[in-house]
């Protein structure tokens, strides 16, 4: 291992012992001066305190792994916002605990944010940091949209 990485995993340490105990977990969502204003996401999403909670990427998958809405994109988004709902609760969370998502769309077109900041303003009281990434393709042909989730607990 070379100083220069070594250097970086230390600072990364300090970087993680740096949040106070699970007791004084917050999550802030902040969007400063300097960058733009979004009303379907925040910029940053600051945590202290607290358990992380990383959930993998959400599909139009039902509990049989049936893909449900094939062909229907905003359909397939309901079931995953519907997905992350069940699995942040199943840890003792909610959707007001997450703090980041990554959205991942099949194809995307430039106004296609528009539906998918409304679905995040519909599902999150504050809308958590978000990424939002057109790609070619996704595991199964049938998916159209995948959401990616990290939630901070007390």
């Amino acid at each position: 291992m070379n100083n220069q990485t070594l250097s970086g995993l230390v600072a990364m340490l300090a970087a993680l012992t740096a949040f106070p105990a699970a007791a004084d977990a917050e999550i802030r969502f902040l969007n400063p001066e300097g960058l733009f204003k979004p009303s379907t996401f925040s910029q940053i999403a600051v945590t202290k305190g607290a358990k992380v909670v990383y959930i993998s990427g959400q599909t139009a998958r039902d509990p049989t792994s049936k893909i449900v809405a094939v062909g229907d994109v905003k359909g397939q988004a309901e079931k995953v916002f519907a997905n992350l709902r069940t699995a942040i609760e199943s840890v003792g969370g909610s959707m007001k605990d997450i703090a980041k998502i990554t959205t991942f769309v099949v194809d995307l077109q430039p106004d296609d944010r528009v539906w998918i900041g409304e679905m995040v303003k519909k599902h999150f009281a504050t809308p958590p940091a978000h990424t939002l990434v057109g790609i070619s393709a996704l595991a199964a042909p049938e998916l159209l949209i995948e959401i990616e989730a990290f939630a901070i607990l007390d």
